[in-house]
Parts: C-alpha cells; sequence; structure tokens
C-alpha cells in the first residue's frame, strides 16, 4: 500500500478548499443571474396574458355580433327563451371562457339605426330590426398583472400604479340581417 506524502497531501487539501470556494462563487453568480432573469419571465408571462385577454374577449364579443345578426334566442333552460339582448349576452359570455366572471357589467349591446346620416344609437321597441347596426362592446375590462407596473412620477421617482393599471375595450359591429317571416325577436 502506497503513502502518500505530506506534499501530495497538502496539495489535495488546497485544491478541496479552492473546489469549496469556486462553489460558493458560483452559487452566488447563479444567484445574481436568476435575479435578473426571473423580472425578465415575469414580465414575458404577464405580455403573453395581456395578449391572451385581448385576444380572447375580442373574439367573444364577434361571436356575440355573429349571434345577434341572425336574430336568434338562446334557451332559458326551462323551456322557454331568452329575449334577445339576454342571448346576445350570454352567448358572448359564454365565448369568453369565463376571463368576464365579476366583471359582466362591463359588456353592452347597442343597436344603431343605420337610416339617420348620423348612426344614432337606436333605442326604441324595434331597435334589434333588419338593417340596422348591431354593437356588441367590453369596455374598460381589468387586467391586473403579475409584477407591478411603473412611472416616472415627480422628480423622477418611480412610482407604482395604482391597481388596475390597465384597462381593455374590444368592440365589434355589424348589420343586422333581415328579420324572419315571423318577425323580429323579442328582445
Amino acid at each position: 500500500m502506497k503513502h502518500r506524502s505530506a506534499a501530495t497531501e497538502g496539495a489535495s487539501k488546497s485544491a478541496s478548499r479552492r473546489w469549496h470556494s469556486q462553489r460558493g462563487a458560483e452559487t452566488l453568480a447563479g444567484a445574481l443571474v436568476m435575479m435578473m432573469i426571473l423580472p425578465l419571465m415575469f414580465m414575458i408571462v404577464d405580455i403573453g396574458w395581456g395578449i391572451f385577454i385581448k385576444v380572447s374577449l375580442q373574439h367573444a364579443v364577434r361571436e356575440g355580433v355573429r349571434y345577434a345578426i341572425t336574430s336568434q334566442t338562446a334557451s332559458d333552460g326551462s323551456g322557454g327563451s331568452l329575449g334577445h339582448l339576454a342571448s346576445i349576452k350570454k352567448v358572448t359570455l359564454q365565448a369568453a371562457g369565463g376571463l368576464m366572471n365579476g366583471q359582466e357589467d362591463k359588456l353592452t349591446v347597442k343597436f344603431y339605426d343605420a337610416g339617420s346620416p348620423t348612426l344614432t344609437e337606436d333605442l326604441g321597441s324595434s331597435r334589434n330590426r333588419g338593417g340596422n347596426i348591431v354593437m356588441v362592446n367590453i369596455e374598460d375590462y381589468e387586467y391586473s398583472p403579475i409584477i407591478p407596473v411603473y412611472k416616472i412620477g415627480d422628480l423622477q421617482k418611480l412610482e407604482i400604479l395604482e391597481d388596475p393599471p390597465i384597462k381593455i375595450t374590444v368592440h365589434a359591429a355589424d348589420r343586422m340581417e333581415s328579420c324572419p317571416v315571423s318577425g323580429c325577436a323579442a328582445l
């Protein structure tokens, strides 16, 4: 059996100490890099989620308009049918896939008289008649990102914006088809 000399053992201990100090430096460097990468990753997720919400809500209002122009009404679940406005809202909310939960009041449906030169809103009882313009809107949908949004305030100070800093508005419109022979759907 060979015995190590004192010089060999000393060199081995020195290499071991160096490896341990390098390992600590690597851990510190990794932590510093993660501190810069994690906020960037969260920002990318926030931007992606915001775009997803905007696209999903735009899809929902388009589906609501497509449904509206046909003068159909949805079932109320007990054998009857909802009115035309309630049906449009129901279809739009379903197409939003749950994003509108708690913010249903942001959804509006308006009809405009296409025959007027200024395209004024029609508030009559037969406003969903053929030829009128139907517009489905979601206005000021509130979205709070994961990471806070900052702005430069007075004296060049960074200030966190109040919740929720991002509001999304989407619209879709189309001309109503002529009513079926049985008449336009009740509002």
